[in-house]
């Protein structure tokens, strides 16, 4: 029987996907990715670009969530790596 993690609060998701459990960081993707797209979408003002952009956020949260210390909430964390991932795509973008 596998772990329902809806009902999970961040910072637990946050220890198992640590601990190696995917689901619990599927789980994470699936509560914020909305938001983190909104973010991304705000500051690049396109689609794709957004797009990529949550990829990218995605994508350095999972190889950097064995560092991440609940120094902050995930969430803070995961709109910090959102912010940055679109400003270096529109950094690409400008200076293309």
């Amino acid at each position: 029987m596998s772990l329902d993690y809806t009902n999970e609060p961040d910072a637990g998701l946050v220890t198992h996907a640590q601990a190696g459990d995917t689901r619990a960081f599927d789980e994470l993707v699936r509560r914020y990715q909305d938001r983190a797209y909104r973010l991304c979408f705000k500051i690049l003002r396109n689609e794709d670009d957004a797009a990529e952009a949550l990829q990218d956020t995605f994508l350095s949260a999972f190889k950097g969530l064995p560092r991440f210390k609940a120094e902050s909430t995930f969430s803070t964390w995961l709109y910090r790596i959102a912010t940055n991932a679109s400003l270096m795509k529109y950094r690409k973008r400008r200076d293309g």
